[in-house]
């Protein structure tokens, strides 16, 4: 999602509900049984001696039962949003004048779900031994369906969070010391005689935390030679005669004790020269370089000594042109550690970028909901639902996947298996003159170099840029030749800065490139890609960096329309709809493309004023040539494992012949025509 709560508890953006996008049917997620303790009915502790006592003769009756609505809610003993090693939270399903025979279905989700000392069904088998006459079937480890009895009564859930740490590269909740995992339990009426669920007791969320290796991981490592990391930036993608551009040069993950080298030139793609400066690029570095880095114009060998300050900036002139050029710099031949992005180019005259007739569809999501085997933890979406969208009028599907799910470890081949889940959803997209935007939803995360289950920020020391830009030239090979698939680098990147994102994006659009693919490349900014936060958080001057090789790009940004933006409640706030202005400035200024690939809001009335205001908003600024403006927008979520009850769902349940939602209802009326 776009934007993060405020603290406390600062949810980050696409905690809570947007994690439902990990969460709902998330597959990959083990919660537990406390070990050794178990609650008695109102929520207790008791001794472990009490699951060996004979079953009471009925479930103890709520004695206020009639003071809350009837239908079950789940709740929680627990106020600390911070759960450590040890811990013990009692989640409650409170149940209000059932009747017999109704069923409910629960389970855990997210990151922080296998934190817990034993399996989640082994912790609700024990809280159901406490309640004569209500039974359970497993649907799968993390998920379970419970047929309740009459009457009103409470069914504590006891587990401990166990010792284990969190893994390097993952925090889930930025707001607090060191890195935390998020943890969800989601509640929902059964498909078949499904009770009533109270609405805003469906979801709780906690994060587990590890202090001591927090304050570990805070550390930032010294690194050697073979980690240094080398970028070539330019500051904007086109300028006319008598405009400026800034190249950057950036080394970073190791501190220059000693001069070193590299060489600058001139690529060969380059089809504009010196000439077409007011000064030569050999004199423009000595400009900027000082006493600190020296440039030898006849072998292109550029040396920058220990006391040199990074970025290494210096800028050129456009002087007159004909037509348009593509002036591209090339760096090659460190001397030390790795290169991450060697090419940058600017385009003098106009930009231009293919025009693509404005598309409006829906995040077909389920593929990010957890990691392992697909329909167990994981679903892609069907051609049901494929055809359902385009019979809708709908141009465009956002499907998010994982990388664990179809590559092991850092740099090796794809998963052949795994892929042969995908290849179907993009066949059938191309078969519908649909647009697929692959998403890879990782939040700016990726494997460690050197090691099997660890993540990682690439760029960073044993991250690999070079690695992840690599898992994207495999998938490109795949589907260069469906131009039907679009593809989205990553989804909502967040602890990085915008200028270490842009070196990541760059890596990867150069990776695709170098393939032949000539597939759409959609780039995200930083700060959880948010419209409202484009210029505040750096994206504005930093994703102006972007550079495409190919020339076919657009930008993504999300937005909710709730308090804090951070698509957690079904309540809009007044003026809310105003929040995409920034980015939409800043495509029209630059003459870019852009796409809103999340959105979502609340079914009801004051939700639906707000969300027809942005979709004025964003129709208006649509674009059908190379202007500035925006291309497409994909609503937040549909998709086969969302609950019925998702405040944001937007198709029929039963799928597909079920009652239309207000959210689809009000898309339909923005079809591009």
């Amino acid at each position: 999602m776009s934007e993060r709560l405020p603290s406390p508890p600062e949810l980050p953006q696409g905690g809570l509900l947007k994690s439902l996008a990990f969460c709902w049917f998330a597959w990959a997620c083990v919660l537990v049984a406390c070990e050794g303790v178990a609650a008695g009915p109102l929520g207790d502790p008791l001794p472990k001696a009490h699951l060996d006592r004979p079953a009471r003769s009925a479930p103890l009756q709520i004695a206020d039962a009639d003071s809350e609505p009837d239908g079950v809610q789940l709740t929680t003993a627990s106020t600390n949003a911070l759960l450590k090693q040890g811990d013990i939270i009692v989640n409650t399903l409170e149940v209000h004048n059932a009747a017999a025979g109704q069923k409910i279905r629960i389970q855990n989700s997210n990151h922080g779900a296998n934190s817990f000392t034993t399996s989640f069904s082994a912790a609700i088998r024990a809280a159901i031994a406490n309640v004569p006459g209500v039974t359970f079937t497993q649907i799968t480890e993390q998920q379970m369906e419970i047929v309740l009895v009459a009457g009103s009564y409470r069914i504590p859930i006891a587990q401990t969070v166990t010792d284990q740490a969190v893994p390097a590269g993952v925090d889930d909740a930025n707001w607090a010391p060191g890195p935390q995992l998020q943890v969800d339990w989601l509640l929902s009426g059964a498909p078949a005689n499904g009770a009533s669920v109270v609405s805003g007791h469906t979801v709780v969320s906690k994060w587990i935390t590890n202090a001591d290796q927090g304050q570990a991981a805070q550390a930032t490592p010294q690194g050697g030679p073979s980690d240094a990391r080398w970028s070539l930036l330019r500051s904007i993608p086109n300028i006319g005669p008598g405009d400026v551009v800034t190249f950057e040069i950036d080394q970073t993950n190791y501190v220059l004790t000693f001069p070193t080298a590299l060489k600058l030139a001139v690529d060969g793609e380059s089809t504009a020269n010196d000439a077409d400066f007011a000064k030569a690029l050999g004199e423009a570095i000595r400009a900027a370089g000082g006493a600190d880095a020296s440039y030898d114009s006849r072998t292109g060998i550029l040396t920058f000594g220990p006391k040199t300050v990074f970025p290494f900036t210096f800028s050129m002139t456009a002087g007159p042109t004909s037509g348009n050029k593509d002036y591209i710099l090339r760096i090659s031949d460190n001397q030390i550690g790795q290169i991450d992005v060697a090419r940058a180019g600017v385009r003098l005259g106009t930009l231009s970028v293919q025009p693509v007739k404005p598309l409006l569809g829906v995040n077909e999501a389920s593929g990010e909901f957890g990691v392992g085997a697909p329909f167990f933890k994981y679903a892609y979406p069907g051609k049901d639902r494929i055809d359902w969208a385009a019979e809708q009028g709908f141009g465009i599907i956002r499907v998010p996947f994982l990388f664990q799910n179809i590559q092991a470890t850092s740099g090796a081949p794809l998963n052949e298996g795994a892929m042969r889940q995908l290849d179907p959803v993009l066949i059938e997209c191309a078969a519908r003159r649909m647009i697929c935007l692959l998403d890879l939803h990782n939040y700016g995360s990726y494997y460690q170099d050197s090691t099997v289950a660890g993540q990682g920020l690439p760029g960073a020391i044993n991250v690999s840029n070079a690695r992840l830009a690599e898992l994207w030239a495999q998938i490109a090979k795949r589907y260069a030749n469906n131009p039907s698939v679009w593809f989205g680098l990553m989804n909502e990147p967040h602890q990085q800065t915008a200028l270490m994102w842009v070196k990541t994006a760059n890596a990867m659009a150069a990776a695709i490139r170098a393939t032949g693919a000539t597939n759409k490349i959609v780039f995200q900014g930083t700060a959880w890609d948010g419209a409202w936060s484009w210029t505040t958080s750096g994206n504005a001057v930093q994703m102006l960096k972007a550079y495409d090789p190919g020339s076919n790009f657009a930008f993504e940004a999300h937005q909710y329309l709730d308090a804090d933006g951070s698509g957690t409640s079904a309540n809009c706030v007044a003026g809310s709809a105003a929040r995409l202005a920034p980015f939409t400035a800043w495509l029209q200024k630059h003459g870019l493309q852009g796409i809103i690939g999340e959105i979502g809001w609340g079914a009801n009335p004051s939700c639906t004023s707000e969300a027809t205001t942005l979709l004025d908003g964003w129709r208006a600024a649509t674009t059908a040539t190379s202007a500035g403006g925006y291309i497409g927008l994909t609503y937040w979520a549909n998709g086969p494992w969302w609950p019925d009850s998702y405040m944001y769902l937007a198709e029929p349940r039963p799928f597909p012949a079920g009652t239309e939602p207000v959210q689809l209802q009000t898309l339909k009326t923005y079809l591009p025509r």
